[in-house]
């Protein structure tokens, strides 16, 4: 494998794992691009690494934004007002 498909799969399964609120596959992957990191390997940024990167940017822009929410909606839960 490529380092190129290394990466290709963590930026593929950090969007998936992203997507499904998975913190154990996160902690999982972020161990497997240290290693890969500390490997000292080359990279080439091809098209296809570029456009992942920019998927798994919008996927971290549209999760923090549904944190949020979430973290809103549990503030006012607890505050005893709901507002939707």
């Amino acid at each position: 494998m490529t380092t190129e498909q290394a990466i290709s799969g963590v930026l593929e399964g950090t969007i998936e794992a992203l997507t499904h609120f998975d913190l154990e596959r996160l902690l999982s992957l972020e161990e497997r691009m240290r290693i890969l990191a500390a490997s000292g390997a080359s990279i080439v940024a091809t098209l296809a690494l570029l456009e992942k990167h920019n998927r798994l940017r919008r996927t971290l822009d549209e999760t923090q934004s549904n944190l949020g929410v979430l973290t809103s909606r549990r503030s006012r839960k607890e505050s005893g007002t709901w507002v939707l």
